[in-house]
């Protein structure tokens, strides 16, 4: 999904529209069609370019091909503005990515598609093209420390034409250490250029700091993940800019021969820095809370099912943005390794 961000440095070459040009919208069936048929064509174009079979080495290029579809229910882009009190936030939701990776020893690129149509309101309908790179870059002899650089761009857009750039720069400081145990430090920088077709001023920076710890059992497929974030998020109108903290947890474990279980759980906790509109002068906070659990199941040998299920409890001093509900999807994901 748009949600899922592609492997780090999840969703081609990206073709920039112009903001003054706006594409010729696309319907919601056409959108599915064409995003599907970009998607195995991005598999078949990098099944044609894979290397021969050869030796196993470290060094050796590997292409992966991942393509998800899905449908369920999920909240709406924060980007759509309105004023309306009984505006609905979460909207059945369509979907489908493709993500091409290509890593040759320490480096990747990776190049994306994906769509998400919300049946209820085309406004709200996306489609996003992404490109990036990773170069990971050993510090101690043994490969337990690690820097990470990576950089991204993103472009999204609508049935009315562009919605944002966006661009990113990262950096992660990577400690293997113990029995399964991984730290992560990490550092990114992002702009996002917001079209003005709707409204001004969220065009922003944003500084994220995180650590992260990972502990995976010993021949065990079973893991846990705990991080911490902090958020600084410079908009060109105060009223959308803020400071955030958050946590998240996210475990996962077989589930008998044949499922996978996971479970997502995390806050997000954000203090704008001016009064929100004229109808509510007053800054804005909002305190998220988000849970969720779902499985995996095999269906051939490259092919999973998915279904997961969801809460998300947004609380807001603004009536508009204070909101909760019942999320979720089904799917499936396909994994094509040549």
């Amino acid at each position: 999904s748009l949600s899922r961000p592609l492997p780090q440095s999840r969703g081609s070459s990206p073709m920039i529209a112009s903001p003054m040009t706006k594409p010729t919208a696309p319907t919601h069936a056409s959108a599915a069609v064409i995003m599907g048929a970009l998607a195995f064509a991005c598999a078949a174009t990098a099944t044609a370019v894979a290397p021969a079979p050869a030796a196993a080495q470290d060094a050796d290029p590997r292409i992966a091909i991942d393509v998800e579809v899905f449908a369920g229910r999920s909240v709406v882009p924060p980007d759509i503005i309105e004023s309306d009190i009984d505006q609905e936030r979460l909207a059945a939701v369509i979907g489908s990515d493709a993500t091409v990776t290509y890593r040759q020893g320490d480096t990747r690129l990776f190049a994306g598609a994906g769509v998400e149509v919300f049946p209820t309101d085309n406004l709200l309908n996306r489609y996003a093209l992404g490109l990036g790179a990773s170069q990971d870059v050993p510090i101690a002899n043994n490969g337990r420390v690690r820097l990470r650089l990576g950089a991204r761009f993103d472009h999204v857009s609508g049935d009315e034409g562009r919605v944002y750039d966006r661009v990113r720069a990262d950096g992660q400081l990577i400690l293997r250490h113990g029995a399964g145990h991984t730290s992560l430090a990490r550092f990114r920088y992002g702009y996002r250029d917001q079209s003005e077709a709707r409204f001004s001023g969220f065009d922003q920076s944003e500084w994220l700091s995180e650590l992260r710890h990972t502990y995976r059992p010993p021949g065990s497929q079973s893991a846990i993940n705990l991080a911490a974030i902090i958020a600084d998020v410079d908009a060109e109108d105060d009223r959308y800019s803020y400071r955030g903290l958050g946590f998240r947890v996210i475990g996962s474990a077989p589930l008998g021969d044949d499922f996978l279980g996971y479970a997502r759980a995390s806050y997000f906790g954000r203090d704008y820095e001016d009064r929100f509109s004229n109808l509510y002068p007053i800054a804005r906070r909002d305190d998220v809370w988000r849970v969720s659990a779902g499985v995996e199941h095999p269906l051939t040998r490259s092919l999973n099912g998915l279904i997961e299920l969801g809460y998300i409890d947004h609380q807001s001093n603004i009536p508009t943005r204070d909101f909760s509900g019942l999320t979720g999807r089904v799917g499936v994901r396909w994994r094509l390794e040549p």
